[in-house]
């Protein structure tokens, strides 16, 4: 088995673990592409995490991340608040600057009444690797 396919087994190994130890927030490291990104589950459907890059940064990379995966539906920047839909799900992308210099990513993503934290997690991490590009 090639190294990748290693990491990606052993990534989602990880995953299924710290959800089935957890309560309704599992710390979870994704280690996806070159670099790692930080993150965690705050419920079934919301998954979220912090970063030193700039609100306006964020908002870019989630804009060409969600049009990329899907259709944006509704993008109010003034708010920090972006509604899109990937693969039938509904996904709202939330960024919220905490200080001057961190800011905050939320990804919700459901289908109907349906929790989906894998859309949520994977669109997080596709925006935060597009932070880093």
């Amino acid at each position: 088995m090639g190294l990748k396919v290693k990491a990606i087994i052993h990534g989602l190994l990880v995953l299924m673990l710290s959800f089935s130890f957890a309560g309704c927030a599992a710390p979870i490291i994704l280690a996806i592409g070159a670099g790692a990104v930080g993150g965690y589950a705050v419920s079934r459907d919301t998954f979220e995490g912090t970063t030193a890059k700039g609100q306006d940064e964020i908002w870019e990379a989630a804009y060409r991340v969600v049009s990329i995966m899907g259709s944006p539906e509704d993008n109010d920047r003034k708010r920090g608040e972006m509604t899109a839909r990937i693969n039938g799900v509904n996904v709202t992308v939330t960024i919220m600057p905490v200080n001057l210099t961190t800011t905050k990513l939320r990804i919700k993503a459901r289908k109907w009444i349906f929790p989906r934290i894998g859309v949520a997690q994977e669109v997080y991490a596709k925006i935060m690797n597009q932070t880093e590009e």
